[in-house]
This record gives C-alpha cells, sequence and structure tokens, in this order.
C-alpha cells in the first residue's frame, strides 16, 4: 500500500497503525500537491516500484477561508493545483498500470460545494466541479476497460477542514465514509452522495428558483 500525504507526521502515524493493527505493509510520500509537477513525479515514482496498482483513491482537497473572488492568482493557482490539476496529472501517469491490471478502481471525492455555484469558495467549488466533470469523462473512458471509475459528492465531513466551522448539519466521520465506499467498490455508478441524504439537498438546491437562492448563506 502506497499512502500520500503533506504532512510526513500523519503518515508515520497511519502506516505504523496500519502495520500493527493489519500487518499491512505501507510505503509512503510525503508531497505537497500544491506543486503538482513534483507531487506527480514523485508519487508515479513511488507506484511504479509496486509493479501493478488495482485501485487508486484520491481524499484530497484543500479551501481557502478568503475565497471571495478575491484571490491573488498564486492563490487561486494552488486551490485549482491541489483540488483538480493534480489529480487530472496522476490519473494520466498512472491509467497504463490500471487498465493493465485484471480489475481496477479509481475512485475520486468533490463535494458539495460544486452543486452550485454561489459567493463563497468560489474558486474551489470551480475546481470540484470541474473535477467532477473530468471524472464523467474518465468513467466513459474506462467503461469498456476492466476499470471502474467512481465519484463521491461529500457533504459535511469530521476533518481538520471542517474544524470549528458553524455547519448546517452534523459532519460524517471518516470511517463511515471509508466503509461506504469500500463496500460499493466495483460497482458502476455516476455520483454518489455521501452522507445519502445530500442527495435529497443537492436536488432541492438545483431546483431553487435563483431570486431565492441568491439570497442563502451557506
Amino acid at each position: 500500500m502506497l499512502l500520500v500525504a503533506s504532512d510526513e507526521r500523519d503518515l508515520e502515524a497511519q502506516s505504523a497503525h496500519l502495520h500493527l493493527a493489519h500487518g499491512v505493509h505501507v510505503e509512503t510520500v510525503a508531497a505537497d500537491a500544491g506543486r503538482p509537477l513534483e507531487c506527480i513525479e514523485r508519487i508515479h515514482r513511488a507506484a511504479g516500484a509496486f509493479g501493478a496498482i488495482d485501485a487508486v483513491f484520491f481524499p484530497i482537497g484543500e479551501s481557502s477561508g478568503n475565497d471571495d473572488g478575491s484571490l491573488s492568482l498564486e492563490q487561486a493557482r494552488r486551490l485549482l493545483d491541489v483540488n483538480l490539476f493534480v489529480v487530472v496529472g496522476l490519473i494520466a501517469r498512472l491509467l497504463p498500470l490500471l487498465i493493465a491490471a485484471e480489475q481496477a478502481n479509481i475512485v475520486g471525492f468533490g463535494s458539495v460545494a460544486a452543486i452550485r455555484g454561489r459567493g463563497a469558495n468560489v474558486v474551489y467549488s470551480a475546481a470540484k466541479r470541474g473535477l467532477e466533470s473530468y471524472f464523467e469523462s474518465l468513467r466513459c473512458l474506462t467503461a469498456r476497460s476492466r476499470v471502474r471509475t467512481q465519484f463521491y459528492r461529500l457533504g459535511y465531513v469530521a476533518t481538520q477542514q471542517s474544524f470549528g466551522h458553524r455547519l448546517l448539519f452534523p459532519p460524517a466521520t471518516p470511517r463511515s465514509i471509508a466503509e461506504a465506499v469500500l463496500d460499493n467498490l466495483g460497482s458502476d455508478r455516476g455520483i454518489v452522495h455521501l452522507p445519502r441524504y445530500w442527495s435529497v439537498i443537492a436536488c432541492v438546491v438545483r431546483s431553487m428558483p435563483w431570486s431565492i437562492f441568491k439570497r442563502l448563506d451557506f
């Protein structure tokens, strides 16, 4: 197993737990997705050492508290790199290995922030909507292969990204999200909302008249 994160300390703790609790051999790569070329190259090199790959998961994301349309080019570029471009670039490098596998899975994770454009998280939402479109195209591309492409639109999750924020709904635990993803692994479906009740919320938000939607702050 190959784990990738930006913080070496997190990787050390997680890899030690997996080895002790489950006997899993874990390799790690500490890399900054905000530097996509370097990040992609390091991950591709480490993944290549395994010889074969049968699954990749992309629970990656970064937001900014002042993403209100006034970000500098450098700040906006980082959000696009982390939330979109590094995933696109890495899949392009790994896809030949995945297609060569007997059975493989590509799993992407987006955000309910992409349901509809809004005045908060402007660049972040745009990046996540771009990621949704990319995974839809990827699903079509891999439809006749032995690769299953899945995409999850996540609601609030109890991570450091949501810590300290006032949320409209209680956040799901990372464990509950992981269990749902593993239960569905290998199935062929489009965008799946997690927790599932977000599918109803998404339908309401999309159908809401603009005159009402523009007044909401969420």
